[in-house]
């Protein structure tokens, strides 16, 4: 699944970037999952990888681009999974 979410609250990806870092470890522990995350400060990207998912976070210049692979185990829960995310970077962007 993939989420275009486009900035209202920030002015650049940079911005955004730096705020989604402080945001994700919350973002994770409400779906009570532990993930690898990894922040790549060069291309503002975050890919978080867990036990039946992986994630990544790419901001842009007008939006963030949030991509989500859900393993068979999830995809019944994708609607709640994409509204919890969406609500999440909202805050940020």
């Amino acid at each position: 699944m993939e989420l275009k979410i486009p900035y209202t609250n920030i002015t650049d990806k940079a911005q955004g970037y730096e705020e989604a870092k402080k945001r994700i470890p919350e973002v994770i522990q409400k779906f009570g999952v532990s993930a690898d995350v990894k922040t790549d400060d060069t291309n503002y990207t975050f890919t978080a990888k867990g036990t039946g998912f992986e994630a990544k976070l790419q901001f842009l210049e007008k939006e963030v681009v949030v991509t989500v692979d859900l393993g068979f185990f999830l995809k019944p829960l994708k609607g709640k999974i994409t509204e919890v995310i969406e609500k999440q970077i909202k805050k940020v962007v």
